[in-house]
């Protein structure tokens, strides 16, 4: 397994898993990120126009402004970044309510199976290799399971794959995953 890989997916698991949350946040939130971002560094248009109504009046006029200072510039890159990062969840959020967690393949793929102790409407708890108990969210609007995109709401044995590096990273695998009757739930 590829430990970078695995980082990366379970970065970007989380917008994929809060898909409402990363869209209201990149839709609100990148409206100001991009204004700090784009700002003019200590605002030049009021100063050139403060600057020629001085000259107007005959008041003295301050030293010219040479241009961005270097905290100017550092803030506008990291404004910018930020921003990037913002839109880039809300894009992995709104391509998760669409067509289901986009980071649900990879952990199918790559991840370890466990059976969950127990699930409901909101919380999903299974112990991994290493011993450790988790209980995690599970939304109902970008559920975790793959490879069908079905609600667990009748399952009987519940099978949890995750990424061992990263157990926050997760799935539920509805072929693995049985009924009361003891057929699989996916196809």
């Amino acid at each position: 397994m590829n430990e970078v890989l695995d980082t990366v997916i379970w970065l970007v698991n989380m917008p994929a898993t809060h898909g409402y949350a990363f869209v209201f946040i990149a839709a609100f939130g990148s409206f100001g990120l991009l204004a700090l971002t784009f700002k003019t560094s200590s605002g030049d248009t009021h100063s050139a126009a403060l600057r020629r109504i001085r000259m107007e009046r005959g008041l003295p006029v301050g030293d010219a402004p040479s241009g961005p200072g270097p905290l100017s510039i550092v803030r506008r890159w990291f404004f910018g970044l930020l921003s990037i990062v913002v839109l880039g969840g809300g894009i992995v959020g709104l391509a998760s309510l669409i067509f289901g967690p986009v980071t649900g393949a990879y952990i199918y793929a790559n991840g370890v199976e466990v059976e969950a102790e127990s699930i409901d409407s909101d919380y999903v708890r299974f112990t991994a290799e290493d011993g450790q108990t988790y209980v995690l969210s599970y939304s109902f609007f970008t559920a975790q399971s793959y490879p069908e995109d079905e609600m667990l709401a009748f399952a009987d044995r519940v099978v949890v794959r995750y990424l061992p590096g990263h157990p926050q990273a997760y799935v539920l695998d509805t072929r693995a995953s049985t009924d009361t009757t003891g057929r699989p739930l996916g196809s």
